[in-house]
């Protein structure tokens, strides 16, 4: 996670966001670092494949950082910004296969995809990255 991005820890978050900063908090004690609204990421002048994937998207979305490189982003639909489409997690310091999972009604995130996330985000935690 980069040093300037503009972090919140404090809110107040969309409630899906709300969601998996609680989930987060609840499986890993001490380690959420904040959110960071896409719209607040400072540009790269690299305009990495991501970068231009969210721009190509249209989506509105959070990221849900922990304080050791991992991250959850919560993608909303930018025509209804009540509603949560998807949700993608992984590691910020080195490219790696993610978690995605996409939403059908996005008013609310199911329990099993939270535990999904938060089960991923373990398993993937323990296992060391490979810059």
């Amino acid at each position: 996670m980069c040093e300037v991005m503009p972090v919140s820890k404090a809110g107040p978050f969309r409630p899906q966001t709300q969601q998996v900063v609680d989930a987060l908090n609840t499986a890993f004690p001490g380690l959420y670092a904040g959110v960071c609204k896409a719209s607040d990421l400072p540009a790269d002048d690299q305009g990495t494949e991501e970068d231009e994937d969210l721009e190509e998207d249209g989506l509105l979305s959070d990221f849900v950082f922990l304080s050791d490189g991992w991250a959850v982003r919560v993608d909303y639909d930018p025509e209804d910004p009540d509603l949560c489409l998807g949700l993608s997690a992984g590691s910020t310091e080195a490219p790696a296969e993610g978690l995605e999972v996409d939403l059908d009604d996005g008013e609310e995130i199911p329990e099993d995809v939270l535990k999904d996330v938060v089960a991923f985000l373990e398993e993937q935690r323990q296992t060391p990255i490979q810059h």
